[in-house]
């Protein structure tokens, strides 16, 4: 069981009042008493709002767009509407009418319809719908058009010849032959290259398959090894490897997972800034992040090994271990680090847990396309317990999962405002 990818569907269930087993029930209480204000939250959703609970039920059989027409009739019964040609998002969730002696009711009442969207909204939505791990579900239908909206499957693929392809609008089947090897676009997201012919090619051919800041996609190798690569990155790499080794190259951040093949290893050049490392593999699964941006590169190993190369200095790394070089080319290991978190995005989601103020945010700017900006200071601003968050959802329903007393967001077209 991954704790960290479990909170949310542990959390329906308890609001829902299903019996929870031990682990599930010892894992809630550690969230519940991770932050303040959570336990007050879904005592709120379980024992004061009964729709909300009826809701938690129906909600399932419900179209997405259909969901948040009944979240808003629901909070208009009650004395809520949200703003006048505003979105029935649960950011504009204002009183109008008081209806309890608590003037701060209102709030909990938001953040009980918070808990369903962020902690169980996408639950629902990836039960009813199939997608691959590097294909996003639709997103639901909250926002208006000035809403920031999630990534998706983009990238462009250059040719050997310079030729660009725009990968978004391109159909699925063969879109380029190169050397012996047909280039298909299997399905939203995934590219794979295949033999034409058995005929053995004799030109050393290289495509760049690159993502833009809110894209991804993936990409199965000529040799069969897998790459998912994530926003505001490229990878190249040869249309057939036919030397002694497998080299490719990369900047931005991916997922391998490589196809084993003793006599041909394979090697990763990490191009970072003016930096380049090496990565050597055999067979393995492993992530790499190395965007220019963030204050080390990180190479994080799942299964196998691998061995991480920078000038002179190197480590070999066992599963759940990384390697870290920093900006002053200092090099080192850690040990049982979170997998699972690292990955997250491959699979569709955030996951922020003890993840910085910063970092998050670039994580943010990067899938949402948008630019960050800091009013005031903040103290070493962590986030803890969040759980998964998953990246098909509107900015703004993300930044009111994200929100606290001493954080709040302003989001203004692509310019969005951090503030105490």
């Amino acid at each position: 069981m991954e704790h960290s990818f479990d909170i949310d569907r542990i959390v329906i269930k308890y609001a829902r009042e299903e019996e929870l087993s031990p682990e599930e029930n010892a894992f809630l209480q550690q969230w519940l008493q991770a932050a303040p204000g959570r336990e007050e939250m879904i005592d709120d959703i379980r024992n004061q709002t009964d729709w909300m609970k009826d809701s938690l039920q129906q909600m399932q059989q419900t179209p997405d767009s259909r969901i948040w027409d009944k979240v808003s009739s629901r909070l208009e019964d009650e004395g809520y509407w949200p703003p006048e040609n505003a979105s029935p998002g649960i950011a504009d969730i204002t009183p109008v009418v008081p209806i309890s002696p608590n003037r701060h009711w209102w709030r909990k009442l938001a953040a009980a319809v918070a808990v369903a969207a962020i902690a169980g909204g996408a639950y629902w939505a990836a039960q009813h719908r199939s997608s691959s791990p590097t294909t996003p579900a639709t997103q639901p239908q909250l926002a208006t058009t000035t809403e920031a909206q999630p990534g998706g499957n983009r990238a462009t693929l250059t040719l050997s010849n310079g030729q660009q392809i725009n990968l978004d609008n391109t159909n699925n089947g063969v879109v380029a032959s190169q050397g012996n090897m047909n280039v298909t676009k299997l399905a939203d997201g995934q590219l794979a290259y295949n033999k034409a012919s058995q005929e053995k090619s004799t030109e050393s051919l290289y495509n760049t398959l690159s993502t833009p800041r809110a894209g991804q996609f993936s990409l199965t190798l000529p040799d069969g090894s897998k790459v998912w690569l994530n926003n505001a990155s490229s990878i190249r790499y040869p249309v057939s490897f036919t030397g002694a080794a497998r080299e490719v190259e990369l900047s931005g951040e991916a997922y391998f997972e490589i196809a084993k093949d003793a006599s041909h290893p394979f090697r990763v050049a990490v191009h970072r800034g003016d930096k380049t490392s090496t990565i050597e593999v055999l067979g393995t699964s492993f992530n790499v992040m190395a965007y220019a941006d963030e204050g080390s590169e990180r190479t994080t190993l799942v299964e196998g090994s691998v061995r991480f190369v920078h000038g002179d200095a190197s480590t070999l790394l066992k599963p759940d271990q990384q390697s870290v070089l920093d900006e002053k080319g200092s090099l080192k290991t850690l040990n049982h680090v979170n997998v699972a978190e690292i990955t997250a995005w491959k699979n569709g989601y955030f996951h922020f847990d003890n993840a910085s103020l910063e970092s998050t945010m670039r994580q943010l700017a990067r899938w949402y396309d948008v630019d960050v900006q800091y009013e005031g200071k903040f103290d070493n601003q962590q986030f803890m317990g969040m759980g998964k968050i998953q990246r098909n959802l509107p900015l703004s329903i993300v930044l009111k999962g994200l929100e606290n007393e001493h954080l709040h967001f302003q989001l203004e077209g692509r310019k969005l405002m951090v503030k105490p």
